[in-house]
């Protein structure tokens, strides 16, 4: 159920990034990916390249959860969320937001 619970969290957030900002692009398909090659390196880092439509972007790490390492993104809460990537790696969950 919690899996469940995050998964449309994040769809939610995604979605209402992506409608509230008129995104016609994937910025959370660059999110994803910068997130799943971050996990495969098994370090959190600014991967570098296109950040869709978005002008900021936040990296976060958590042993924890996914929802937890998107918490623990820079920016977080404080910026509007155009795309938000999470991955899992050997050793925890590894995030990237982009921000408008």
């Amino acid at each position: 159920m919690q899996k469940f619970a995050f998964c449309f969290l994040l769809a939610s957030v995604m979605l209402t990034a992506m409608f509230s900002s008129g995104v016609q692009g994937c910025d959370h398909c660059v999110a994803n990916q910068k997130a799943a090659q971050q996990a495969s390196e098994g370090r959190m880092r600014h991967v570098g390249g296109s950040m869709g439509s978005g002008r900021y972007e936040g990296v976060g790490f958590s042993t924890v959860s996914a929802d937890d390492a998107i918490r623990k993104c820079c920016y977080w809460g404080q910026r509007s969320p155009v795309g938000i990537g999470v991955s899992r790696g050997n050793n925890g969950w590894y995030a990237t937001v982009l921000y408008r």
